[in-house]
């Protein structure tokens, strides 16, 4: 009977866990570049809408498209890579849906009555 030949597997499981490791580093040049134009009340805003489902506040909304969507998911990335028992995929459906959420909100303010 012949044996099972799992060397192909091992190699599709290392190559997928080092895609990973690379899109999870932070360019920590980056990260300090985006810290200098946040406030930390906007971080606070977008962490409580992303983990614990609250609103966010227009302001925080445009602070958030202003720095920019780089920064947005560098800054979601480095959070998840400090936080523990987080669905990391969950978390960033919920990024993903703020940054939408926000430009929408940025480009399209509710419309004022005349």
């Amino acid at each position: 009977m012949a044996g099972i030949n799992i060397f192909p597997i091992v190699v599709v499981l290392f190559l997928v866990s080092n895609t990973f490791l690379m899109l999870e580093a932070i360019d920590e040049k980056a990260l300090a570049e985006c810290k200098k134009h946040f406030s930390i009340k906007y971080a606070h805003d977008a962490y409580n809408y992303i983990f614990h489902r609250q609103p966010i506040s227009d302001k925080s909304c445009r602070a958030i498209v202003v720095v920019g969507k780089k920064c947005h998911y560098i800054f979601l990335n480095w959070t998840l890579g400090g936080s523990i028992g987080i669905r990391r995929s969950k978390a960033l459906a919920r990024g993903k849906q703020l940054w939408n959420h926000c430009v929408l909100t940025t480009v399209a303010p509710a419309s004022s009555s005349y």
